[in-house]
């Protein structure tokens, strides 16, 4: 069977922004290309975000080009995975699909955010046949075969005017039997051209692998565990190794960002990593940065990892205040988050801190404390976002069905919905609003102006040119300001 997997964009009116200039391998997309191909299948993949830079975001040219694969491939089956703000682009792609190679072609929907509220999706996306619910290989295998029936497990698909769910499948214990990544489907060259956005800031030859499936937390705003489930399932590491040797060989990578939500649920594993990373002296030709929780954070781990090459490490730190951590089930303290700084640079370690603003009964004195965190902690990189309900989590599953049923999915782009919509704070929305936008126009944009600076490379000297006029402009409109940012400390 000819088969076409789709990793599909956010609305045109969000193009072109930072995150989406990331080269990121659509992990997912990877290992169902892999199981599909191993089971005799003739497959594609298409990511649209690839195909939009190449054509330097001409959409007319993108969408020719959409439209000539479909003319000539004429697939017989469609994959999307699909994150909540792909929703309208997966839904048109699948109607002119329908137009282009009739009706008989299945078309099939995956990912966090179709596994969370399938049968909306199936409403709102009436050219999309069925959804896989959860993790997709193997599903997607018996799919091709048999075509959405009963006796295939974890999906959902019309029938008449209902719905029937299948039983649902239960997820992988042995990983490696998925892998590797199918990455003879995509352009590697692509994909490991240098670029500030996998390992943030710094300009490297990168890509993403993904050594574990799942997160031993359930924080109330995370869709983490959505298509894994719950708790963490690991690949060897000899299956680990076997990988990052293989994209230093064949793609000459100098950095491997490790995509897993929580890297160290297992601190013997994280260290038996590391000592086979030096034993092949891989420390020696790449960088590498993961994600923690900061209770995993501790000194012998930090300093192992940093002499194995890791150079930068992520926490998802949230909220400088203890009432905020609580009241999202974070399962963490401030002091925590100061440990784990105040080791990591102990370590000689890069931070990159995720934050959120808005978080349920969040205050102003919440938010405040929030900037007294990182003007303390100075992360070398910040993403900061507000509250947002994504479906599946307990934050959106606590509201009110017209509230849920109001949601634009293209708002979730970056996480800007306005706070007259949803407003979880314990503030007026307009107070929160103003709020925010202050963090982010005072306080988050130049600081990331600042790291993006800091590390451009010195051949680069347009980009740092443009830089410095903003930050300098920054400066001089608002010296006080200024003044209290982490980067002046």
């Amino acid at each position: 069977m000819k088969i076409l997997l789709i990793y599909p964009v956010p609305p045109k009116s969000h193009w072109p922004k930072g995150q989406m200039l990331a080269r990121w391998v659509p992990t997912g997309l990877a290992y169902i290309g892999a199981a599909l191909q191993r089971a005799g299948h003739t497959v594609k993949v298409l990511v649209r975000a690839e195909q939009l830079i190449k054509n330097g975001f001409d959409w007319d040219a993108a969408d020719a080009q959409l439209h000539r694969l479909l003319e000539e491939f004429q697939p017989e089956m469609i994959g999307f995975s699909v994150l909540t703000p792909m929703v309208p682009e997966a839904g048109s792609i699948a109607r002119l699909a329908k137009q282009i190679c009739g009706d008989q072609v299945l078309v099939a929907a995956g990912g966090p955010h179709p596994s969370a509220i399938p049968e909306r999706m199936l409403q709102e996306c009436p050219a999309i046949d069925v959804i896989v619910v959860g993790e997709g290989e193997d599903t997607m295998v018996e799919l091709a075969e048999k075509g959405p029936a009963k006796a295939v497990a974890g999906l959902v698909f019309r029938d008449g005017e209902s719905f029937v769910r299948t039983a649902p499948r239960s997820p992988e214990a042995n990983l490696d039997r998925l892998g590797p990544p199918a990455y003879n489907l995509f352009d590697m060259t692509f994909y490991t051209e240098p670029n500030p956005w996998m390992i943030h800031w710094l300009r490297l030859s990168a890509t993403n692998i993904r050594t574990t499936r799942g997160c031993p937390n359930r924080c109330a705003f995370c869709a983490g565990t959505i298509v894994s489930g719950p708790g963490v399932r690991y690949h060897s590491i000899n299956y680990v190794m076997d990988l990052v040797q293989d994209v230093v060989e064949r793609f000459g990578v100098k950095a491997v960002h490790f995509e897993d939500e929580t890297f160290a649920a297992d601190r013997s594993r994280v260290l038996a990593l590391c000592e086979e990373m030096r034993r092949r002296g891989l420390h020696k030709r790449i960088q590498w940065d993961c994600l923690f929780r900061v209770e995993q954070a501790e000194s012998e781990l930090l300093a192992r990892m940093k002499s194995a090459g890791c150079i930068q490490v992520e926490y998802g730190f949230e909220s400088g205040s203890d009432a905020a951590l609580r009241r999202v089930g974070k399962n963490a303290s401030v002091e925590q988050n100061r440990r784990a700084v105040r080791l990591t640079r102990e370590a000689g370690l890069r931070i990159y801190a995720d934050i959120m603003l808005g978080l349920p009964g969040e205050t102003e004195e919440d938010i405040r404390a929030t900037r007294r965190f990182l003007r303390w902690a100075r992360p070398e990189a910040i993403c900061a976002s507000r509250m947002t309900p994504l479906p599946g989590t307990p934050v959106y599953d606590e509201l009110p069905p017209a509230v849920r049923d109001s949601l634009n999915w293209a708002d979730y782009t970056y996480m800007d919905h306005r706070a007259d919509k949803v407003n979880f704070a314990a503030m007026p929305a307009q107070r929160f609003e103003a709020l925010y936008q202050d963090f982010r126009k005072h306080f988050w944009r130049p600081v990331t102006e600042w790291g993006l600076l800091r590390d451009a490379p010195p051949e680069d000297r347009e980009e740092r040119r443009r830089l410095r006029k903003k930050l300098l402009r920054f400066i001089l409109r608002h010296p006080l300001r200024a003044a209290r940012l982490p980067i002046f400390r």
